[in-house]
């Protein structure tokens, strides 16, 4: 019986996990985007479509900027901006292949600057 209980929490857990993550998806769309840029994590990039080149997102504006935005808020602004650097080559997926993430935690004297670099595709 116990188990059934542990099954049950974690399902749960999952379920609220996708939950946010749903969210924050719907969330991040920037109002001015008119068409979608898939993000792809792994090994390989898109097959069968074209490389267009490779771009950055961040969630700096200029170096001497400093971030108190909260990490989430971080995080949104970067991948917003990886997106906008996709659509401008004319791309519609980023096969995302460096990110920084150490703007996840408050630690002093750390950079919480949130960075993705990809390379982008146009696929059919």
């Amino acid at each position: 019986m116990s188990v059934s209980k542990e099954v049950s929490k974690l399902i749960q857990t999952i379920v609220l996990v996708l939950l946010i993550i749903g969210c924050t998806e719907v969330l991040a769309q920037p109002e001015d985007a008119t068409k979608s840029v898939t993000m792809i994590l792994g090994e390989e990039g898109p097959v069968g479509c074209e490389l267009l080149g490779r771009v950055k997102g961040s969630s700096k504006e200029s170096e001497a900027e400093e971030d108190n935005t909260p990490y989430v808020d971080r995080l949104i602004k970067a991948r917003n901006d990886l997106r906008s650097e996709a659509q401008k080559l004319g791309g519609n997926n980023v096969h995302i292949i460096y990110s920084n993430n150490t703007g996840k935690y408050d630690i002093p004297g750390v950079d919480k600057e949130v960075i993705f670099i990809g390379n982008v595709y146009r696929c059919e």
